[in-house]
């Protein structure tokens, strides 16, 4: 099968959530069908992954967009937006020049099947007016930017994500209603997505974890050391980091003063960078190309987390490394673990913390949270496990132009219930069609 694969980014480095799914789907579609590549680029140097993408795809195409933060063309076109009933990241996408390769492709290549990696890519599907179009949704984006908004502290911000909010959510319910198929990461996300959309085909293709790659090290154990995973120029990671210094921290600090923390990650955060500039017991890492050594070493992951959406790939590498992770609800949502068992989920700050104290002083528990943990990664969450599920969903486009039957894991976690209640609804919805966007 020819697939015609539109991606927000390229996965390389693979070192977050985002580019190792996408990775690891691009590896696993490569063995059967050929990929025509299409993404877009921030940064010049991005570029210099074209010879990585080759190896797996025909074709590789990238256009650069404009870089979000404070620069002139990104704020422009914020300020444009303003006018706009797209959200700014869709239309932040969407290039005249992609659309032209885009057709240039369709018209030389046999495209059987076209796989958008991303919500924010939505208004290519346009461009595909007979070809069936599959969505990844790696989040729930209305989600993320309302869960942002509530914990921005900064009120015209605030108001700005607000008008993002409303605009992604209008966007998501037309999207997700009108392509052929959508895949989501777990049943959460279906659920929310479900009571969303009006019409259309979910299916749930969770987070995977390449298990060969992330496995309990023989590395010597340092029970009061914790560890921090995860890039912090994302606005998600930056309020997970700063949330835990401000309220967490001090009370871990009283607690067991002999206790520190890794934080690993590019651009650290000016709260962190400060506080580490007074307490010697936080050590700022930055970006490391093997994060395995370090998370191998800590005695607990922690996950911090209070806004975003989707499942978060960080703890199911931490729990393939048999790591015990404390991790806020938000941080745990959609990993079909028991609490207590597989990881321990807070309620808030006081509870994030008296967790970790106990597992600082109790190496023993930690390590049995730990090995159950890796269980439930080898039995639900390895690749090698939905490649099988991404196998029959993509063989069902092949051979009927629509998937036969909605691919659904089985789940024990509580919220299963309430969705195989409404599983015959959601699998008896219709597909309809949109006006297209010009």
């Amino acid at each position: 099968m020819n697939i015609l694969f539109l991606s927000p980014e390229i996965p390389f480095p693979a070192d977050g959530g985002h580019h190792l799914r996408t990775l690891n789907i691009l590896k696993i579609l490569a063995q059967k069908h050929k990929i025509y590549f299409v993404a877009f680029a921030q940064n010049r140097s991005e570029f210099e992954y074209v010879a990585e993408m080759e190896k797996y795809c025909k074709q590789v195409h990238l256009f650069p967009v404009a870089k979000t933060g404070f620069n002139v063309p990104f704020i422009l076109l914020a300020l444009r937006n303003l006018f706009s009933r797209t959200p700014v990241i869709a239309q932040r996408y969407f290039l005249k020049s992609a659309c032209r390769k885009i057709n240039e492709i369709q018209q030389t290549q046999s495209i059987d099947l076209v796989h958008i990696d991303m919500l924010a890519l939505g208004l290519y599907q346009s461009c595909f007016s007979e070809k069936p179009v599959l969505l990844t949704d790696h989040n729930v984006e209305s989600l993320r930017l309302y869960r942002w908004m509530k914990v921005h502290e900064n009120p015209l911000f605030k108001a700005y994500l607000w008008c993002q909010y409303q605009k992604m959510r209008l966007f998501e319910k037309r999207i997700c209603s009108s392509v052929t198929h959508c895949t989501v990461v777990s049943h959460h996300d279906l659920i929310l997505l479900g009571n969303l959309c009006e019409k259309g085909h979910f299916s749930v293709i969770p987070n995977g974890v390449d298990t060969d790659y992330f496995y309990p090290m023989e590395t010597p154990s340092l029970p009061l050391r914790m560890v921090w995973v995860g890039g912090m120029k994302s606005p998600y990671n930056a309020d997970a980091v700063d949330y835990f210094l401000a309220k967490i921290w001090p009370i871990i600090r009283d607690a067991v003063p002999s206790a520190s923390i890794d934080f690993i990650g590019a651009a650290p955060t000016d709260r962190l960078l400060k506080c580490a500039a007074q307490d010697r017991r936080l050590n700022v890492l930055g970006f490391l190309p093997d994060i395995r050594r370090q998370v191998q070493q800590a005695g607990v992951f922690i996950a911090p987390i209070r806004s975003g959406s989707g499942t978060k790939l960080k703890v199911l590498n931490a729990m393939a490394q048999a790591k015990a992770v404390v991790a806020t609800t938000c941080a745990a949502e959609g990993i079909e673990a028991q609490d207590g068992k597989h990881l321990f989920i807070a309620q808030d700050d006081r509870h994030f913390a008296d967790l970790v104290i106990r597992l600082l002083r109790h190496p023993q528990i930690a390590e049995q949270v730990g090995r159950d943990a890796r269980r439930l990664i080898e039995e639900t969450y390895s690749w090698r496990v939905i490649a099988r599920d991404l196998d029959v969903l993509y063989e069902s486009f092949y051979q009927r132009r629509q998937p036969v039957e909605p691919i659904i894991r089985k789940s024990s976690s509580p919220a299963t219930t309430v969705f195989r209640r409404c599983h015959s609804i959601i699998h008896h919805w219709k597909i309809q069609s949109i006006p297209k966007e010009g």
